[in-house]
């Protein structure tokens, strides 16, 4: 892969990351499963988010960023943890507002 494509993918996933653990109110990601249905999840890393029974048990756990492999987030609505594949996102919406992210 081309070292500039990379370098994108990975400024792309670190501003995800850091969305993720900053937002208050947590951020809506759309992305493809492995069956190839799309699913909607409403997910978070900020540890005021989550519930105190159910937060990891170290900070390295939720920060996994390697280029297509899998993101563990915390999924508002279940109330579990559930994890995407990050070359799957489709779109994210932050405050209302979405963006592609392919």
């Amino acid at each position: 892969m081309d070292t500039t494509i990379e370098q994108s993918i990975g400024e792309r996933e670190n501003e995800l990351l850091s969305v993720l653990r900053s937002s208050d109110e947590g951020i809506w990601v759309n992305f493809e499963k492995k069956d190839g249905s799309e699913r909607e999840m409403l997910c978070t890393l900020n540890e005021g988010l989550i519930p105190m029974d159910k937060k990891p048990k170290t900070s390295s756990e939720t920060s996994t960023s390697t280029i297509g492999s899998a993101l563990p987030v915390f999924d508002i609505n279940k109330g579990e943890w559930r994890s995407f594949r990050w070359d799957s996102v489709k779109t994210i919406t932050v405050n209302g507002v979405s963006y592609d992210y392919q």
